[in-house]
């Protein structure tokens, strides 16, 4: 059985947390969450409700919320909150303070926004695809909290404070920049998201989304029969972009989605590639699938130097490794006749 993105991340199957913090795989993600003792209370949703009531993103948050009827809880976790599609649930950690769940509840809603607009990730997405479109999930659902912080910056300066000591601080601090000397909010917006891909965090969704294809490809290799559908939807970064980056208005606000195919934003680490690579070699020879099929010529790779490449070369480094491993495993058969 092949599982959904959000079926994988449900049972544990993950690297790192959204949070950007290293999973602990001696245990079950379940009891991983910490205990906490935080208010919980049904006065303190409505307390934060009332907060985004006060700025356009935020009334535009709890209007989808109504219209899309997500449920939102209190849950305890490592992380500030998520969102479940196959629940149609929002989940806020209790323990942070009203001015990060605030931030979160419109993140997270966001999140309930795009899977309204389209199946963002799916493993019939080629890889390329799969990962513009998680990277592009991600760093829109940043960029709408970045929006609601700026808009509270002068009702409520703790928000815009809670999110300038975050890690997401360098997204707030250019949107702030670019705002000042363009005055263009949906500008200053695109910025925002845009530097969501020099953070950190984004290696973490790569390792998570890389797991998860290579989940996919070992899976395939058992099938007995053809699986055509899987890797095959090479959905163009256009179409993402022109879905995602826009507005609960509808006004596009990132419009260059040549940008999100740059060797800056779509790439993986060079270890994230061979884990890939070597995931993805059986299948493609089971079911005759190329490189370029699946993208992977455009997938930036970081070599470990300081070096650049692309996903095809080290997909043809593996094959390199396995020709040889063959040889050599034929060579000590012969010796042991």
């Amino acid at each position: 059985m092949v599982l959904s993105y959000h079926e994988f991340l449900a049972i544990g199957n993950i690297s790192h947390y959204p949070s950007g913090q290293q999973a602990d795989r001696s245990r079950p993600l379940a009891k991983a969450f910490k205990k906490q003792k935080a208010d919980q209370s049904p006065e303190r949703l409505e307390r934060l409700k009332k907060m985004l009531a006060e700025s356009k993103t935020g009334q535009q948050t709890l209007e989808f919320l109504e219209q899309k009827g997500s449920k939102i809880i209190f849950e305890k976790m490592n992380y500030y909150g998520y969102f479940s599609p196959d629940n149609n649930l929002v989940a806020l950690n209790p323990a942070m303070s009203d001015e990060d769940l605030a931030v979160t509840f419109v993140h997270e809603v966001r999140h309930a926004w795009q899977d309204s607009k389209m199946e963002t990730t799916s493993p019939e997405m080629t890889p390329k695809a799969f990962l513009v479109s998680g990277f592009a999930i991600e760093a829109d659902a940043c960029a709408a909290e970045v929006m609601y912080a700026h808009e509270m910056r002068e009702k409520n300066p703790k928000i815009w404070a809670a999110h300038q000591k975050s890690g997401y601080a360098p997204m707030s601090t250019a949107f702030d920049k670019t705002f000042k000397e363009t005055g263009d909010v949906e500008k200053a917006r695109a910025d925002a998201l845009l530097t969501w891909y020099d953070l950190k965090v984004k290696s973490s969704y790569a390792d998570t989304y890389v797991d998860y294809m290579s989940q996919i490809a070992r899976e395939l290799k058992k099938q007995k029969e053809l699986e055509p559908q899987y890797f095959a939807e090479n959905r163009s970064t256009k179409q993402i972009v022109d879905t995602l980056c826009k507005d609960y208005d509808g006004n596009q606000f990132l419009k260059d989605d040549k940008i999100m195919e740059t060797s800056a934003k779509l790439s993986i680490s060079e270890k994230q590639a061979y884990k890939l690579s070597r995931a993805l070699f059986p299948y493609m020879t089971k079911y005759k699938r190329t490189a370029e099929q699946l993208g992977l010529d455009k997938i930036a790779v970081n070599r470990s130097n300081g070096e650049k490449t692309n996903c095809a070369v080290i997909l043809k480094q593996v094959k390199l490794e396995k020709s040889k491993s063959a040889v050599k495993a034929a060579a000590q058969k012969g010796k042991g006749r």
